[in-house]
């Protein structure tokens, strides 16, 4: 019989990829997987059976949320419960399980239920609930997708609670990852008696690339294209002060936003606009996974524009910056941590520059306009290949499994 191991989140699989990244590569190295989360809506349910198509992957949740799948009075109780307890850590600095998710005490009761031979925890209501399946005998991983008591750090936030469940998490798991090496190291130096944290990069696997062209380019004569691209578009993401660089600018570019755009945000963006500049503005709220590299190569830059604050943004490596660099694009990143980390392999395509900084910013798009690829293409995909590429972190994960379960 094959080993069993049971995937905790409470996010939907559209919007964290490292979960099923990490479920596929499971799946393909010959064990059985479940994955148990919280569905919240049927748009995103659709799109999270979209990518399980083909795979033997079981998904189920914990807590169905969905509006005619739950009873009414039962969704309101849940969603007050939360409330309450953020305002029991914002006003009294009580942290509880319940001011993280709605029901971790559900996941942890339907994950007994798995029986799984590992279990492997991705996100905040999962370290609470792998810390107690540790407790009762069971075998659990954890992933640091973001620094958790050190992202967005809202007085509503269990700060303290997280930092405990990160303790006892790099102590006590059979194996922890991190999104990058400046995370791990971070978390090292934080929790000194942690065991090592391993690195998984957060790119996609290279069966993207079975139908990829890299032919995929702008038209000779269009403006200069720039790519933004996030799951939530909204405040303090970079795209304030790439207003201001725009002011700057003389060169018209046009500046594609894929993401959904904040209550409000999309407004905000559109008046202030530099349209005297003869920029272009152009929203996509949602193009599918499978179309999303090929869609990124048509552009002439990335743009990876991160804060240094929190320390989770400081030192986290995005999806965004992997993907274009593996569609062969150049990037204009902020000099953070987990940026410059990944600078370091990429010399000649990706451009640093300090956050919050527009004229440094406008200088650097002069100098990239009229050389929008990188001086050579080819070392830029051999590199991402032999250190980034997701078949080099399932031999890390194969190594860990090997070590440990």
């Amino acid at each position: 019989m094959s080993l069993k191991i049971c995937l905790l989140s409470d996010h939907h699989l559209c919007i964290n990829p490292r979960l099923w990244k990490e479920a596929f590569f499971y799946e393909k190295a010959g064990y059985e997987v479940v994955i148990l989360t919280m569905w919240q809506t049927n748009d995103l349910l659709q799109r999270d059976l979209e990518i399980l198509k083909g795979h033997q992957v079981v998904y189920k949740n914990y807590l169905n949320l969905i509006h005619g799948e739950i009873n009414t009075v039962q969704r309101f109780c849940y969603r007050l419960r939360k409330r309450l307890a953020n305002e029991l850590q914002r006003i009294f600095k009580i942290g509880t399980g319940w001011a993280i998710s709605h029901a971790p005490e559900k996941m942890y009761c339907k994950a007994l239920d798995e029986a799984a031979d590992m279990y492997a925890a991705h996100l905040e209501c999962a370290f609470f609930t792998g810390r107690k399946l540790i407790n009762t005998g069971k075998k659990v991983s954890f992933d640091f997708e973001d620094w958790y008591s050190r992202d967005y750090l809202t007085p509503g936030r269990a700060v303290k609670l997280l930092a405990m469940l990160e303790l006892f998490a790099v102590q006590h798991g059979i194996f922890c990852t991190a999104a990058s090496q400046s995370m791990a190291d971070a978390l090292m130096q934080t929790y000194p008696s942690s065991k090592k944290i391993t690195t998984i990069y957060n790119s996609f696997p290279d069966e993207e690339l079975a139908d990829f062209s890299y032919n995929n380019v702008a038209e000779e004569n269009s403006p200069f294209r720039l790519l933004w691209t996030s799951r939530t578009v909204g405040p303090e993401r970079g795209l304030e002060t790439l207003l201001e660089a725009l002011r700057l600018l003389q060169q018209p570019v046009e500046l594609h936003i894929i993401g959904k755009c904040m209550e409000g945000y999309e407004d905000y963006l559109k008046n202030n606009w530099p349209t005297s500049k003869g920029h272009i503005l152009v929203f996509h709220q949602f193009i599918r996974h499978s179309e999303l590299l090929q869609e990124i190569a048509g552009y002439d830059l990335g743009l990876a524009i991160e804060s240094y604050t929190p320390d989770s943004r400081n030192k986290t490596i995005t999806n965004k910056i992997l993907q274009y660099l593996q569609a062969g694009i150049p990037v204009l990143a902020t000099d953070t941590d987990g940026q410059k980390e990944v600078a370091g392999f990429f010399p000649t395509s990706v451009f640093t520059v300090p956050a919050g900084n527009p004229m440094l910013w406008k200088d650097q798009l002069e100098k990239l306009i009229g050389n929008s690829k990188p001086e050579n293409r080819a070392v830029q995909l051999n590199t991402f290949k032999t250190i980034f590429s997701w078949p080099v972190q399932e031999q890390k994960l194969q190594q860990l499994l090997s070590e440990n379960l």
